[in-house]
């Protein structure tokens, strides 16, 4: 979520797609404001996949669903973080 016209009448958060640093995609639904459109909260930094349509040349995403995705930094780990791996 970023914020979006700090300070204005118009002044809420808007959703990305962070993929990398150079792949960033503003995402929305489809009859839908953005900025009132809470339903992105509790995706809120969290790794997800989405499904929807694709406009390259504005750079966003028309989402039609979204579904958590375990992270892929913790694989094979606990909650704590801590790599486990099984003896032989």
């Amino acid at each position: 979520m970023k914020q979006y016209s700090s300070g204005s009448k118009s002044d809420g958060f808007v959703p990305y797609l962070y993929i990398s640093p150079n792949k960033v995609y503003k995402l929305y639904r489809a009859l839908e404001l953005g900025i009132i459109d809470t339903f992105f909260n509790e995706y809120h930094l969290k790794y997800v996949s989405i499904q929807g349509v694709l406009h390259q040349r504005i750079r966003s995403i028309n989402v039609e669903s979204i579904n958590l995705s375990q992270d892929p930094f913790l694989n094979n780990s606990d909650e704590t973080g801590l790599i486990i791996t099984e003896e032989e």
